[in-house]
């Protein structure tokens, strides 16, 4: 396994944490500001640090403990995703967003100060 394999898998994971149940649009939107983000730092920074994707590191989120299962087509569907948006070969479903939200769950403060820029399943997007 080399590095470049490990950030793909951790991509797929926080996009199947975050969005497994968004469909794989949702899923790409996931992945897509990963890699935005990911331009201002690196890989495991962003997905593995505190408060940034709360499925990969916030203390007390449900899913932080949570795996896939082989076999988990869901799984399967974000790891194949995740080689495209890695590779850039997968166009950006969230015209560059850096951040999003469900505001059926949440309201975070930095939503007033940033631009929303798309909605894909029940998250929206900003920028």
């Amino acid at each position: 396994m080399t590095w470049s394999d490990w950030d793909k898998t951790l991509l797929a994971l926080v996009m199947w944490r975050e969005a497994r149940g968004e469909g794989r649009e949702g899923m790409r939107a996931v992945g897509h500001v990963v890699k935005n983000r990911v331009k201002f730092t690196e890989w495991d920074r962003v997905i593995a640090a505190k408060w940034q994707f709360s499925s990969m590191a916030a203390p007390g989120d449900p899913e932080l403990i949570l795996w896939p299962e082989a076999p988990d087509p869901v799984f399967e569907t974000a790891m194949s995703l995740a080689e495209v948006i890695y590779s850039g070969e997968d166009p950006d479903n969230t015209n560059g967003a850096t951040h999003y939200f469900n505001p059926n769950v949440v309201l975070p403060s930095w939503a007033a100060t940033m631009t929303k820029v798309a909605s894909i399943g029940h998250h929206d997007f900003y920028k």
